[in-house]
């Protein structure tokens, strides 16, 4: 199985220059912990997470000032339980997936459940992330 056979596909983008209320409001708008930043061509050039607005006192601040860089990701021909080894490796809960170097959806751990025989690799990011030094 490759990701793009479980990742989410509609991912809203927001460019570097947006302020981050707005991120703000369109992570509330659609219920989500991650937002990428992409340029205009759909390349990826960070994340932003709920934590990171936190974290950062993006009050006031730029999507571009307030993400995450360099950011893990997926291909989106790539198989599976190497993108879930990735998630476990680095203690993420969601990578950004592209093909030929552009956004094109995301794969998260709510993705992964959706197939019982993930049981194990969602175990493993679940206790990397856990015991994740930050």
């Amino acid at each position: 199985m490759m990701v793009k056979d479980l990742m989410t596909v509609s991912v809203t983008c927001v460019r570097p220059d947006m302020p981050a209320d707005a991120v703000i409001r369109i992570m509330q708008g659609e219920d989500v912990g991650i937002v990428p930043v992409c340029d205009i061509q759909n390349h990826l050039l960070g994340v932003i997470t709920d934590r990171d607005i936190i974290m950062r006192d993006g009050f006031g601040k730029t999507a571009g000032e307030i993400m995450t860089t360099p950011v893990f990701t997926a291909d989106i021909k790539e198989d599976i339980h190497d993108a879930a080894l990735r998630m476990s490796e680095h203690g993420v809960r969601r990578l950004p997936v592209l093909e030929n170097e552009k956004l094109t959806g995301m794969l998260s751990l709510k993705d992964l459940s959706r197939k019982r025989i993930f049981t194990a690799e969602i175990g493993h990011i679940i206790y990397n992330i856990c015991n994740k030094k930050i």
